[in-house]
């Protein structure tokens, strides 16, 4: 019976995952994706310079981790929203691979949410990395920003802006 009332009166969570290109404290790119609806949302916003864990639109970091650094020739056009562009590509890619192998219905849940960190979202987020590794350096400007993986919980399901900028 208390365990039947202390889950009434427990806000559910639903947990989500970004990539994250930029530094906290300035402008950051995100990409998001809502596993309960296997859609990207793509948005851009300033972090206040104060911001030591990810706080917005309901949702609440639980965990970073930098994967590495892209470098973006700015100078000659190209944009962090590009490089997001360019991993959403890769994990449409990497999805309808691993669904073709196995058709099991995505639940939502932070098993399922690390398994998608795991297998989609990290090795689509590196791919990208390293094709602009092996870049020759542009003799415009450069730009090098950091990447992160934030694991978040969200007090519902959706998005966590109210009107996000997709890339799709």
């Amino acid at each position: 019976m208390l365990d039947r009332l202390l889950y009434m009166f427990t806000p559910s969570t639903t947990p989500s995952v970004l990539l994250v290109i930029g530094k906290f404290g300035a402008t950051i790119h995100v990409l998001h994706l809502l596993p309960e609806k296997s859609t990207i949302k793509c948005f851009s916003l300033t972090t206040p310079s104060s911001t030591t864990t990810f706080r917005h639109g309901g949702a609440i970091e639980q965990a970073r981790e930098q994967i590495g650094v892209v470098t973006l020739h700015v100078g000659d056009g190209e944009t962090a929203d590009g490089f997001l562009d360019d991993v959403e590509t890769r994990i449409r890619k990497l999805r309808n691979d691993s669904l073709s192998s196995s058709p099991a219905q995505l639940q939502i849940g932070s098993f399922e949410v690390t398994q998608l960190v795991q297998d989609v979202l990290q090795p689509a987020a590196l791919d990208v990395i390293h094709e602009r590794e092996g870049r020759e350096r542009s003799i415009h400007a450069t730009q090098t920003y950091p990447v992160f993986v934030v694991r978040i919980i969200r007090s519902r399901a959706g998005r966590i802006l109210t009107e996000p900028t997709s890339i799709s």
